[in-house]
């Protein structure tokens, strides 16, 4: 999957080690599993192609690993920026859980109870004039914000 990706990536500007701001972590952990060459050619990587080189240096194992330790947000940040072509071929090398998860990754998981109907509506709608007058208090208070209402006490 990343094998696929860092061409990709690395042919569009995008470093992978930089471009998904990888956390101390796992910057730490790739740094390890890495060897002493790979180490440094990663480090002396300036140009897309030496960035390429460097990425495909990497063994596939050592790639797969990488792919499996970054979170569904930076997974998807390097699907993103696949052409369509590799995109469906990575899609087809997912695991049938792995797609389930990037399809409902903006969904909000509620355990379904067993003859649960529809989530319930809200209790109490806002009568017209409740709703005048919240959107008073917003106006009110962004007037307050943007004009500085309080400033000279804060001094």
């Amino acid at each position: 999957m990343v094998a696929l990706a860092a061409p990709a990536l690395a042919a569009a500007g995008a470093d992978p080690g930089q471009r998904l701001r990888l956390t101390p972590e796992q910057r730490r952990e790739m740094w390890e599993r890495m060897s002493p060459e790979q180490r440094e050619a990663w480090r002396g990587a300036r140009s897309q192609d030496e960035r390429e080189r460097a990425w495909e240096g990497l063994s596939p194992d050592q790639r797969r690993d990488m792919w499996q330790r970054l979170s569904p947000e930076q997974r998807e940040l390097m699907l993103r920026r696949l052409p369509p072509e590799q995109r469906r071929d990575a899609w087809r090398k997912m695991s049938p859980e792995e797609r389930q998860a990037m399809r409902h990754r903006f969904t909000e998981q509620r355990p379904q109870e067993p003859g649960a109907g529809p989530p319930p509506r809200p209790m109490h709608h806002l009568s017209p004039e409740e709703r005048q007058r919240l959107r008073e208090q917003i106006r009110e208070a962004q007037r307050d914000v943007y004009r500085g209402k309080g400033k000279e006490d804060r001094r």
